[in-house]
Parts: structure tokens; C-alpha cells; sequence
């Protein structure tokens, strides 16, 4: 059995079992919000002892696009919210999850390759520090972001009263999964056709963003909270949660892939200065002079 595959394996056992003891709090909790905020953070529990005991940080990573529809079902069958706001809210979700889940699966190399990001606070730090960064900053803090954000879904789930104005949400929640598809689509290509030149991608949606895919993602966070809006607006101060998911790409994911790409790609300081970081525009047409250069000047 391949590495890849042998790892898939494990994470799909592994995230079984992680939801199925996560259903004893869920189970046992009335307030909807109370037993889905003890659901996913027994899971995220159960996930971070298991990285303890095998050290890949990466068994993670798979947790920000599944769990979000699995909490959506498990609410709508306990709670029997059985209205067409649900079953839309959820099919677009799932949506989202497929083809975020399918990149994860498509780009996973296998136990023990850890995202570049958690291996390099496993060498910067000791085993005690690394593992409580590995447990509230690499875990915890994604899954409380997570959940904050879908807040505004788990309101929505329970109007049963149907409007047309939530699909003004549902089309940025599809928009934003589809610029997710165009962008990794065009990466994975340029990936396979460049291999090892360590070049930057500026093919496609790529040529006018520096971070499509992390633009279609904030764009369906987004579209959440406008389903959310328009259907009760009347408390719309509860949907602000997906305004952590946006602070968590604009000040640590942005900022640290700018740094990582800097460091491995020897082209990406003209990119940078030529292409938006995140609202696409079109690239700019003046001839990039580097730092050094400009000092000479």
C-alpha cells in the first residue's frame, strides 16, 4: 500500500472515531450552540492527543472543511430542522467541503510530511513548548475560528421560514468556492509544468491576486454571514464571528506565506511588487528595481 494512500486511511479511522466520541457531549447537551461548541472541540480533542502520540501535526489539516457540514447534519437531525433553509445552507457547504477536501487529499504526501509551517515550530522550539503551541495555536484556535464563523449557519439552519434573499449569500458562498477551484486548478498545473525551477505562479486568476485561494475562501465565510443577514437581521451582531476567520488570513496565513514564497522563489519579490495581494486587479506595468538597486540609486 502507497504512503498516500495508507495515510488517507488513517485520517478518514481517525476522524470516525474523533466524531463518534464527540457525539457523547453532543448528545447529552440541549442548547444547540452549547452541545455543537462541546462536539467540535471533543473532536479537536481527540485529533491532538492522537498528534501527541504520533508526531504529525498534519493529521489536522483535513478538520477546517470537515467538520462544518458534519456539525450542520448533526444539528438538523437531532434538533429536527427540516426546512429548505437548511437543506440549501448545508448542500453549499458540503459544496465547499468536497472540493476543499478533494485539494487536501490531492496535495496530502502521507504520514509524517508535515505542513512546512508546523515542522518549522518543531525545530524552532522544545517538545513542551511545541506542544502547546501544536495545541492552542495549531488546533484549537482554527477549530474556535471555525466555529465562531459558522455561527451565523447554525442561526440560519433554524428559521424556518424560507426567503429568496439567502441565495444573495449562497451565490458568494459558490463564487467563493469557485475562484478556490480555478485558483488550485491553475497552481497544480503550473506545479507540474515548472517543477523545481522555483518559480512563482502567474497564470490565471494567479496573475492579478497574490492569494486567490485564500480570497475565495474569506468570500464564502463571507457569504455565510449574508444568509445569516438575511434571515435575521434583527440580531446580525451574532454572524461577526467570520470577521475572526478574516483576521486569522490578513494577519497570520497572508503574512506568513509572503515570507515562506520570499524564501523559495526567486522571482516572487517582482511578483509581489507588480500583483495585489488579495482584491484582484490588474498587474501593474512598471519594471520592478529591487531594494539593493534602489539603495544604489
Amino acid at each position: 500500500m502507497k504512503e498516500k494512500t495508507r495515510g488517507i486511511i488513517l485520517n478518514i479511522i481517525l476522524y470516525i472515531a474523533a466524531f463518534a466520541i464527540a457525539l457523547i457531549p453532543f448528545i447529552r447537551i440541549e442548547n444547540i450552540f452549547a452541545s455543537l461548541a462541546a462536539f467540535t472541540a471533543t473532536a479537536t480533542l481527540v485529533i491532538y492527543i492522537v498528534t501527541c502520540f504520533y508526531p504529525d501535526t498534519s493529521l489536522y489539516d483535513p478538520y477546517w472543511s470537515v467538520a462544518p457540514p458534519v456539525m450542520l447534519v448533526i444539528a438538523i437531525i437531532k434538533y429536527k430542522l427540516y426546512n429548505a433553509n437548511a437543506f440549501f445552507i448545508t448542500l453549499f457547504v458540503f459544496v465547499w467541503a468536497l472540493r476543499l477536501t478533494a485539494n487536501w487529499a490531492a496535495t496530502y504526501k502521507g504520514l509524517g510530511h508535515e505542513d512546512w509551517r508546523y515542522a518549522k515550530y518543531r525545530q524552532k522550539y522544545g517538545k513542551l513548548t511545541f506542544a502547546l503551541i501544536n495545541f492552542a495555536g495549531l488546533q484549537f484556535i482554527p477549530t474556535i475560528v471555525v466555529y465562531a464563523g459558522l455561527v451565523g449557519a447554525i442561526f440560519s439552519i433554524q428559521v424556518e421560514t424560507f426567503t429568496p434573499k439567502i441565495f444573495v449569500g449562497l451565490i458568494v458562498m459558490l463564487a467563493g468556492t469557485g475562484l478556490e477551484y480555478v485558483s488550485d486548478k491553475a497552481i497544480h498545473e503550473f506545479l507540474r509544468e515548472n517543477s523545481g525551477k522555483k518559480l512563482t505562479c502567474r497564470k490565471s486568476i494567479w496573475k492579478y491576486t497574490r492569494h486567490p485561494n485564500y480570497l475565495g475562501e474569506l468570500m464564502f465565510w463571507c457569504g455565510i454571514f449574508l444568509v445569516f443577514l438575511s434571515l435575521r437581521r434583527d440580531i446580525w451582531y451574532y454572524g461577526l464571528g467570520f470577521l475572526l476567520i478574516i483576521a486569522l488570513f490578513i494577519f497570520i496565513s497572508i503574512p506568513m506565506m509572503e515570507k515562506h514564497n520570499m524564501e523559495r522563489r526567486v522571482d516572487y519579490e517582482d511578483y509581489k511588487a507588480k500583483t495585489s495581494m488579495l482584491i484582484p486587479l490588474p498587474p501593474k506595468n512598471t519594471e520592478y528595481v529591487s531594494e539593493q538597486e534602489n539603495r544604489a540609486l
